[in-house]
């Protein structure tokens, strides 16, 4: 703090204005009496006695920070202060009866008495401006003390929120990978060579992606869709005739950055469910919109009969966990509709992430 501008600024500020103060109201006491004085003589006169508590409060917040960083009992700090209360007041008192001499022409034989005067009526006034800085400097300090420490935890507590985020992140790839290379492990089990090695070439891509984006929280929608997209055509591959996939996106959407692998698992988890249909061509549509400060993801896809729709492995609920984490208002809501249908709706608000 004493190495700041702004202190040295306020601090000289404040002392310079308090002995205006004081000479206006020395002045117009004295004036039209015998002790008359002008005013810039009483200013000079008055001066030493208000400027030297510029440097002097200087050393009353060095020493409070000193105080504070040593792993003291709270007697040895009250000791310390004590004793430098005494040295700087004796320090002060001694330095402007100096001066004081000087600026009155007299003789320095007179310094006991005006010492003496000091310690008489004065004095007090001193120790009591001594006390009001003290505290005004422990005040400050005790603040800057909890402000940094409420900022340390903060930043403790997102690095842990960050490290749980990617942990939870890190568990949906193998996830997704052991279900992909199922995928593709059955079609080389049908001997369907192309449609394997063309599973493997979109696998790489994806591959690559997760690699590019590891060390992004965020990635853009359109980026999450290009994601999707090549997951649904190895998927298409193996379930050919059951799925029929559709994304429709809002231009103005796909620029909004989401949490990087947000939509995969919900789509990997409708596949999942329409795989398991007996009939073909179920439907497995996503549509993304904006309204206003919110980006709306509405998921739709066939369920078979008495199927609850809980999700498949860790997909839904490490979801809803991450969620939990970044924001403090969303919407992931999952409801059946008629004729077998299933709707999960998850509405986000754009930029206004927690974590």
């Amino acid at each position: 703090m004493l190495k700041s501008r702004y202190f040295w600024l306020a601090n000289s500020a404040f002392w310079v204005a308090v002995l205006g103060i004081f000479v206006h109201i020395q002045y117009g006491t004295v004036l039209g009496t015998a002790e008359e004085l002008s005013w810039g003589r009483t200013w000079v006169l008055m001066s030493p006695w208000f400027l030297t508590w510029i440097p002097v409060t200087a050393v009353i917040f060095k020493v409070v920070s000193h105080n504070a960083r040593r792993d003291q009992h709270l007697a040895a700090k009250i000791l310390s202060h004590a004793v430098w209360a005494g040295l700087l007041l004796s320090f002060y008192w001694l330095f402007c009866s100096s001066i004081r001499i000087l600026l009155r022409d007299d003789s320095l034989s007179d310094l006991w008495d005006v010492s003496t005067h000091i310690f008489t009526n004065s004095a007090q006034l001193d120790v009591a401006i001594y006390v009001g800085v003290l505290v005004i400097a422990l005040s400050i300090n005790f603040y800057h003390r909890a402000m940094q420490e409420s900022m340390e935890l903060r930043r403790v507590q997102n690095d842990l929120v960050q490290e749980q985020l990617k942990a939870l992140r890190t568990q949906l790839n193998p996830h997704f990978l052991f279900n992909t290379l199922n995928t593709i492990a059955s079609l080389v089990r049908l001997k369907r060579e192309k449609d394997a090695v063309s599973a493997l070439s979109e696998l790489s891509m994806m591959l690559r992606k997760i690699l590019e984006n590891k060390e992004h929280t965020d990635i853009k929608v359109k980026d999450e869709i290009s994601f999707i997209q090549s997951y649904l055509t190895i998927q298409k591959m193996r379930f050919a005739d059951k799925l029929n996939t559709n994304i429709s996106v809002e231009p103005d959407c796909m620029e909004i950055e989401i949490p990087n692998m947000l939509l995969q698992p919900l789509v990997e988890n409708a596949v999942q469910h329409g795989s398991q249909m007996e009939s073909n061509s179920n439907p497995v549509n996503l549509n993304i919109t904006r309204s206003d400060n919110e980006l709306m993801f509405v998921l739709t896809n066939k369920i078979s009969r008495g199927d609850k729709h809980d999700g498949f492995g860790i997909g839904l609920s490490t979801t809803r966990e991450r969620l939990n984490r970044l924001y403090q208002k969303f919407r992931l809501e999952l409801t059946p509709l008629n004729d077998g249908v299933f709707q999960t709706i998850l509405a986000i608000p754009i930029g206004a992430k927690d974590a």
